[in-house]
């Protein structure tokens, strides 16, 4: 079932928090802006404490700040304090969800506080960023960055403390519950800043909870379907390895048979094996699977860190990026594109900065985004090169199951590894709650694996009362040095120099492509990729037994880590042939391809986006790169492509099985497997089934328009009768997985995601003798079948119930009249304030629940699996809305005097509702543009909206 991403974890807060008084408008203002920003500032300028020089700031007319100082130190330093001006309400919001600190201002107002603090100090970002921290020697350019930010966030955190600035309107909860309290409200750390980053790294990198689930699953369907079951090979068909599109960013990996000598970063890492190591025997003896009762305790904890992962993005989370030789383009120059896909809060995650210390003779020229609540820029260009970076997929995490035997004598419980008792160790939080005692809780944690997943029961942690529990071991448990990369980037001056910096980059499993003025088009997925023993490497997907790292491992020893894969090994490529890099989240190297993702040279991964965006994104480039001339409009188009995926390969059948239908209905017996459905049905209904069917007929285009006047006019026509189809196919499909694999569901206890969901039906209407419950003498899949009736449905009598089910659906929501019908009445994107109101909807939010022209949300285009990623999910049937998306649409030109770069927000600069700057950047992102930046000084002059001149001092 589909996550839908909460923009803010306590959005229950709002319902627990309403007899809270002391809250009146007028007492929160909005932050002065003639304090800062607006205006000719004195001759002196603006004293601004530990500067080492003057540093002016002109903000464009986007509410972008250029930045100009004499120091990396000093150009940090005011990053910090304008991003806090800007954005602290948030910042404050994140940081508190990530270190485990919300229940200490919130107290018992809100249970759900205390469990995402559970949650959080369970994986431990505080802890894992306090070791990063302390390992950074002094004169590192991490810790100069970090301190130098956190200095800054902490000049305007005073002046909140003094009064000479109040937090803007929608911060209510902060204001009424944070200011009040001293000794809570604290000064922003470095570590901080390195928990909020290490975070990300969890949200795109951790799936310690989907091995759980995969392993819980196996062991759920062996029981229900049996072998001899016609469903015996349920599992095999709903949690599929092989992707839905095989389109791969290369064909295999790089280096093996022949070294090419090519690099995914230098060589150096902090593990030095070299090759997969083997050990003697086979797979271990026992059980494979744990017992059900084992992976059932662990979720109440996976459903706690679920809700706190969705601050960043539901199941849908990834990204697209693309890179175009200079051969191939028409200024001769290259092109990168890039849109992460991440959640789409108000305001949004990142936030424009631009970053000069070389108009003083310095290195630094770097313009792009930056996390909220991180210094430097994580995503950009600078004088020399562009980056863009995307999910790659490798496999991280590993979660084991740990035999223990019971402590004597006060002597701490041990668990059992390569034949020795090892003591665990016990690592105790302390969780604030105000206005209640403090919560302390004990984690267990296994020195050689990590933390024991704790049962947690009604938000509290229970204490372990078996002797088998889980453990779970990932890569971002161990300090590494990914900030230092980007910064690293953001300095660097060819594509070898952003080699070098990417050696620093360890957790976060990122596909990174860069180009350079050189003309060089570069790609690495850079990651530290453990290599597993031979042991855990033993499944076979064909009879469902023996190990793998994508399931629960034993924990005795016998399928640990051995080394790191090296670099060289990693996909990468440089300067194809074909002339263009492309990555969306997608299987690259195509280990996936038949299915069994363990049997490849090497182990990377085995859970993947299914392919269909990358599918439309290399279909789109080859088509472009063969006719040459590629523009950065072309780039900007692709990222927004709107064509549906699934209507392209399932709206014909739909066709055809209406066809079908009416055939049976105008010559009864045709189709005897639709009798009993036409003969149910009104005259009204077959009329309106055939209408419909129509209406898909006529979609060829395949395209998805929101059909309805989004503040710009009224649509065309064509665009109208699109978005009808659209609308009419996505509702079916919807009806349709249901209607189709919902008694499976039922029995197993889970529902597949989305995107295996859209696997199975891929392959159940197109080509069912790929699907292990394939019957050769139904000559289709048992899957259509209902468990619950004694008739045997099938294909075509589920798609045209399904069909007639959306009609109906549609009539009593959007009227009788199929005129009516456009997608964008029901396919809308909400930004939602991740500050909790203390009541009623936010002001942050874009746009209010009570705006007058758009109370639904912003109408968009597009639908599941497209490339501008417009995710609603294959199961809900009631909401087509979508909570994660572009969280920026970057196409850089890198010409050789320099780069030319477009972007857009999904949301504005600034928190404050009253800015002019908290929604004009959405204007831009939901119609799908993008201006270009402001990087020359020549362009940041003409377009400049306002300047202050910081002094040291104060």
């Amino acid at each position: 079932m589909r996550r839908r991403a909460h923009a803010a974890f306590l959005g229950l807060v709002t319902l627990t928090l309403l007899g809270v008084a002391g809250c009146a408008d007028e007492e929160v203002n909005p932050v002065n802006p003639d304090t800062t920003t607006t205006g000719e500032p004195p001759r002196d300028g603006v004293a601004l404490a530990g500067l080492e020089g003057d540093v002016e700031v002109v903000v464009d007319d986007r509410g972008a700040p250029h930045i100009y100082a004499t120091t990396f130190r000093d150009a940090v330093r005011v990053q910090g304090y304008l991003m806090a001006r800007d954005r602290f309400p948030q910042m404050e919001m994140i940081r508190r969800n990530v270190t485990g600190r919300l229940a200490e201002f919130i107290g018992p107002l809100s249970p759900e506080a205390l469990q995402a603090d559970i949650a959080a100090r369970v994986i431990g970002f505080k802890r894992i960023a306090d070791r990063i921290y302390d390992e950074l020697p002094a004169d590192d350019l991490a810790r100069v960055a970090l301190d130098a930010f956190a200095a800054g966030v902490n000049v305007y955190i005073q002046e909140v403390r003094d009064g000479k600035v109040k937090l803007p309107d929608g911060a209510y909860l902060l204001t009424v519950l944070l200011l009040s309290k001293p000794e809570v409200f604290t000064d922003w750390t470095p570590q901080d800043s390195l928990a909020i980053g290490r975070f990300l790294a969890h949200t795109l990198s951790y799936d310690a909870d989907q091995e759980v689930q995969l392993t819980r699953m196996a062991a759920v369907a062996a029981a229900t379907f049996p072998a001899g079951d016609p469903r015996a090979g349920i599992f095999r068909d709903f949690y599929s390895f092989a992707p839905a599109q095989a389109v791969f960013t290369r064909d295999g990996f790089p280096n093996v048979g022949m070294d090419t000598g090519t690099r995914a970063a230098l060589p150096e890492r902090l593990d030095p094996a070299q090759a997969p190591q083997k050990r003697p025997g086979g797979p271990p003896s026992g059980p494979a699977l744990p017992a059900l009762d084992v992976l059932t305790a662990a979720q109440g904890f996976f459903d706690s860190a679920g809700r706190l992962r969705d601050e960043l993005g539901d199941e849908f989370r990834g990204s697209n990026n693309w890179v175009v030789s200079g051969a191939r383009t028409a200024s001769g120059a290259p092109l990168l594109a890039n849109d992460p896909h991440l959640s789409l809060p108000s305001p949004p995650l990142f936030w424009y900065a631009h970053l000069n210390t070389a108009r003083a003779g310095g290195d630094l020229n770097v313009q792009g985004l930056a996390l909220a609540g991180l210094p430097g820029v994580l995503l950009g260009y600078n004088d020399h090169i562009a980056w863009g970076a995307t999910t790659a997929g490798h496999d991280v995490t590993d979660v084991y199951e740990e035999t223990i035997t019971e402590g004597q004598g006060g002597a701490a419980d041990t668990v059992l590894f390569n034949g020795e008792q090892v003591p665990i160790e016990i690592v105790t939080e302390t969780i604030k709650v105000a206005g209640k005692d403090d919560v302390v809780i004990e984690l267990e944690r296994v020195p050689h694996h990590g933390f024991i997943i704790p049962t947690i029961v009604e938000g509290k942690v229970e204490p372990r009362a078996s002797t088998t529990a889980l453990s779970v071991r990932w890569t971002g448990d161990e300090p590494s040095g990914e900030l230092g990369a980007f910064l690293g980037l953001d300095l660097a001056k060819d594509v070898a120099e952003a080699q070098a910096a990417l050696d620093r980059f360890e957790v976060g499993a990122q596909s990174f492509v860069v180009i350079d003025r050189a003309g060089d088009v570069f790609w690495s997925t850079q990651s530290r990729v453990p290599i597993r023993a031979e042991a855990a490497m033993t499944w076979d997907p064909e009879t469902g037994t023996g190990l793998s790292p994508a399931m629960v491992l034993p924990g005795d020893g016998s399928a640990e880590w051995i080394g790191t894969l090296e670099d060289r090994y990693l996909p990468h490529d440089i300067n194809p042939a074909r002339g263009f890099i492309a990555t969306a989240n997608n299987d690259l190297v195509g280990v996936t391809a038949d299915g069994d993702p363990f049997n490849d040279p090497h182990y990377i991964g085995h859970s993947y986006d299914p392919g269909y965006r990358i599918a439309r994104i290399t279909e789109r480039l080859e088509e472009l790169t063969a006719a040459g001339g590629v523009t950065p409009e072309d780039m900007s188009r692709l990222q927004g492509d709107h064509q549906s995926p699934l209507g392209r390969l399932l709206a014909p059948s739909f066709v055809e099985a209406a066809a079908r239908a009416a055939e049976e209905r105008a010559t009864p017996g045709t189709h005897a497997e639709l009798a009993a459905f036409v003969a149910g049905a009104s005259a009204e209904d077959l009329d309106a089934l055939a209408a419909a069917a129509a209406r898909l007929s006529a979609w060829t285009s395949h395209e998805t328009p929101a059909g309805v006047d989004i503040g710009d006019g009224a649509p065309s026509t064509s665009e109208v009768e699109d978005s009808i189809a659209v609308t009419i196919f996505n509702v079916s499909m919807v009806e349709l997985v249901p209607l189709a694999f919902g008694d499976e569901a039922t029995a197993l206890g889970a529902q597949p995601s989305s995107a295996a969901i859209a696997r199975v039906l891929q392959s159940a209407i197109l080509a069912p003798q790929q699907l292990a419950t394939f019957d050769p003498a139904l000559g289709d899949t048992v899957l259509w079948d209902d468990l619950a009736t004694p008739d045997l449905e099938s294909r075509d009598e589920r798609i045209v119930r399904a069909m007639l089910e959306a009609v109906s659906a549609l009539r009593d929501r959007l009227g009788a009249d199929m005129a009516g019908w456009q997608w964008g009445r029901l396919h809308t994107v909400r930004f939602v304030s991740q500050v909790p109101m203390l009541a009623g909807g936010s002001p942050v939010t874009l746009p209010t629940e009570d705006d007058p022209e758009f109370p639904g949300g912003f109408p968009r285009p597009g639908d599941n699996f497209g490339v501008d990623v417009a995710n609603f999910g294959m199961w809900d049937t009631d909401s087509f809305d979508y909570g994660a998306g572009a969280v920026q649409r970057l196409v850089v030109e890198m010409t050789p005097d320099g780069p030319r770069a477009w972007n857009a927000l999904p949301g504005g600069q600034h928190f404050a509702p009253e800015s002019p700057h908290h929604a004009d950047e959405a204007e831009h992102w939901r119609r799908n543009q993008a201006p270009e930046m402001y990087f020359t000084d020549d362009s940041v002059r003409a377009h400049q909206e306002s300047r202050i001149l910081f002094v040291p001092g104060g």
